[in-house]
């Protein structure tokens, strides 16, 4: 039986699970599985579909806790809530992985496709083997594909520990030196992908790992959608809805002081206390609303204040042919010229403002924004 093992970081409805699932369809059509798995830490749903099989998610968390710790996320009672927010586990990755290691070992797979954008990049290859013959022992192929190095211990780690309270503080202070250590322990695989050239350049630098670019796959609608000529006076943010990184409350406190309409698609940990920060002209819709498209193509532009290591929402609102407000640093700027958005310098209220005044003086061919956007990542 030829077995592939999919990791990820952790499974929840989203543009990360997505890419995970088109890389684990391309596994499929270049070699004949007959049984897949999904190891994650974490899971937010029992399982997925992919050409209409079922897939099993293994999750390294016991599967009473990740029921348990998955519906207590989603209460509206504010210290269980704070217990069991899955961003808590940042202190127990190294436990995960050596879990997740052994219950891959013991499924005994072919291949293993990595896709790691903070964790699933770690786990331990040297305990694999894909017989029961030690003599005969032979290892599996590994692909990483690699969204981004482990952020959280290293470009956002100063972030993180602005935002981080009392003993969580203390606590991420004192492990991510021994992270970043066992970070760089894991760099042999057969295959190596990164998102973006940016990637790529990171993966060389802090891994000295060599890589191919393989961009995200867009959904194929966001290459046949007509073109809005005249927008409506609305701007979108599509995101995940948390203080860390995204700055979705500096967004909104922003927008509060501007008073432009502001739509907000998604969903996170944060929604409702940042919901209260917002005053009328701002709006928010749960994640993937039916009608997300015709929200987005009919915006005047979109937000997005992230780190970007590839930065797929911006790709689809460019195919969308959307001009964007982003932030300048990462690969950004490998997606947006000057022609197709505007970006800031810094996450401040001022640059955005600053950024906000420029952007609606400028007019933009939003075809040519899109025609050059949908060159750029259409499917080949």
């Amino acid at each position: 039986m030829k077995k592939l093992a999919g990791v990820h970081c952790r499974i929840a409805p989203g543009w990360a699970l997505e890419v995970f699932k088109d890389l684990i369809k391309e596994e499929i059509i270049s070699s004949d599985f007959d049984d897949i798995k999904i190891f994650t830490s974490y899971s937010e749903v029992k399982s997925f579909s992919i050409n209409n099989k079922k897939i099993k998610i293994i999750t390294a968390l016991p599967k009473r806790l990740n029921t348990f710790f998955q519906r207590n996320s989603h209460r509206n009672l504010p210290i269980l809530k704070q217990i069991f927010d899955y961003r808590n586990l940042i202190f127990f990755y190294p436990t995960i992985m050596k879990t997740l290691s052994w219950k891959i070992k013991k499924y005994n797979p072919n291949h293993i496709l990595i896709s790691s954008f903070a964790i699933a990049k770690n786990i331990e290859q040297s305990k694999y083997c894909t017989c029961t013959d030690a003599i005969n022992r032979v290892s599996p192929k590994i692909t990483l594909y690699l969204h981004s190095p482990m952020q959280y211990i290293r470009s956002h780690a100063k972030e993180y520990k602005q935002k981080l309270k009392w003993r969580k503080w203390r606590i991420f202070k004192k492990i991510t030196p021994k992270l970043q250590r066992r970070d760089l322990k894991y760099t042999k695989y057969n295959k190596i992908y990164t998102n973006s050239k940016y990637t790529q350049k990171l993966a060389k630098e802090i891994y000295n790992i060599e890589s191919n670019v393989k961009y995200p796959k867009l959904n194929q609608i966001y290459f046949n959608e007509k073109i809005i000529e005249i927008p409506k006076e609305y701007i979108v943010c599509t995101w995940r809805i948390v203080k860390f990184v995204r700055e979705i409350d500096l967004i909104i406190k922003t927008f509060n002081k501007i008073n432009y309409p502001l739509i907000i698609i998604g969903s996170g940990p944060d929604e409702e206390e940042l919901k209260k920060l917002a005053k009328k002209n701002i709006s928010f819709t749960w994640r993937n609303p039916p009608n997300m498209i015709e929200i987005i193509k009919n915006a005047r532009w979109t937000i997005n204040l992230t780190k970007e290591s590839f930065g797929l929402s911006t790709a689809e609102s460019l195919c969308l042919w959307i001009p964007v407000l982003w932030y300048n640093q990462w690969a950004t700027t490998e997606l947006v010229n000057k022609d197709s958005g505007v970006l800031i310098a810094n996450k401040t209220e001022k640059d955005i403002i600053d950024g906000f005044s420029k952007f609606i003086k400028t007019n933009r061919n939003r075809k040519e924004i899109a025609n050059n956007a949908r060159k750029t990542f259409i499917q080949k």
